[in-house]
């Protein structure tokens, strides 16, 4: 497929230098893992032109085009990756020069095209790096990972998902990320944890990705709002490893006065229990050992850990 900047001329009547020597950079992350916050601090850079003020939910760029499917078609936020047709390859039906084309045109709307560097942001381009780069050439990833923790819990506030759903989704769409990127070019990974704890640093290091000169007037004031899930998860969650369930005895014949010295017993039980081991929350506290126990292994891969929550992954 010839590369966009050869398409561009009769598609936006301007003169084909225009769109040469233009980087598509695309940052691809799940819901609430920091890809609005990098995307936004990446924008500031006077090489770079994202999308701003465009009236959308957080500029992102899936609601600028009318081509590629929006994520709630396939389920929406915490649920998307889990639909196969979510995961849009080289092989997708929308791999043509056409739909190339049009998409370009309608971002173009919103883009400084005289930038050389042209960033777009949609969670679920998560799944969709192996067709993007067939569209846009060159192109350039940049995969945001936060903690599965803190992207559940922020993420729960969005959606009916359930806490063992939204970490075994975060599994699920960042094992496809990887290996979609043995399939692209140009991918680079960063995690919000150490993008907080050292900004400056990893804003060096995506901007040497996609080729800027160095800028220092990035002027950023951030907080690092894990703590709050963190502190949430050992609450309500996961306060204690003891996976046993209470069973229920059978339903027997019994006088009103028994029932009711029975229910009078039961609730101060109740109220002893901590947070996390409270009837109301018995359901969350299941999930979290049930996630735990099912993915250590795998969001160690990705440099975190159920039971080192501070742990800063260095990604690359």
């Amino acid at each position: 497929m010839a590369p966009l900047s050869s398409l561009s001329f009769g598609l936006f009547e301007k003169p084909p230098e225009i769109m040469q020597n233009r980087r598509y950079a695309f940052i691809c992350g799940l819901h609430r893992s920091g890809t609005t916050l990098i995307a936004r601090t990446l924008a500031r850079h006077p090489m770079v032109s994202g999308f701003r003020d465009t009236g959308t939910i957080e500029d992102e760029g899936q609601f600028l085009q009318s081509v590629l499917p929006l994520e709630t078609a396939f389920g929406g936020v915490g649920r998307f990756g889990f639909d196969p047709r979510a995961h849009m390859t080289d092989e997708s039906q929308w791999n043509t020069p056409e739909c190339a084309r049009k998409i370009l045109a309608e971002w173009t709307r919103y883009w400084d095209t005289t930038k050389p560097v042209l960033l777009e942001k949609t969670p679920g381009n998560l799944l969709r790096m192996r067709l993007l780069a067939k569209l846009f050439d060159p192109a350039y990833f940049i995969v945001v990972t936060r903690h599965p923790v803190a992207t559940a819990l922020a993420t729960m506030k969005w959606t009916e998902g359930n806490l063992f759903s939204l970490i075994s989704h975060w599994v699920h769409c960042y094992r496809i990320a990887r290996a979609d990127g043995a399939f692209v070019s140009h991918v680079h990974w960063v995690s919000y944890e150490q993008f907080i704890a050292d900004p400056d640093a990893e804003l060096s290091c995506i901007s040497g990705f996609l080729g800027l000169e160095t800028f220092s007037d990035w002027n950023l004031r951030l907080r690092d709002e894990n703590a709050a899930y963190f502190d949430l998860w050992r609450t309500c969650y996961l306060g204690d490893t003891e996976r046993a369930i209470e069973q229920l005895p059978p339903e027997r014949p019994r006088s009103l006065l028994t029932r009711l010295r029975e229910r009078l017993t039961r609730d101060a039980r109740e109220r002893a229990l901590p947070v996390h081991r409270k009837r109301e929350n018995r359901r969350n506290f299941h999930d979290a050992l049930d996630a735990v126990a099912l993915h250590e292994p795998a969001i160690s891969e990705f440099g975190y850990s159920f039971n080192d929550l501070s742990r800063k992954p260095r990604l690359t």
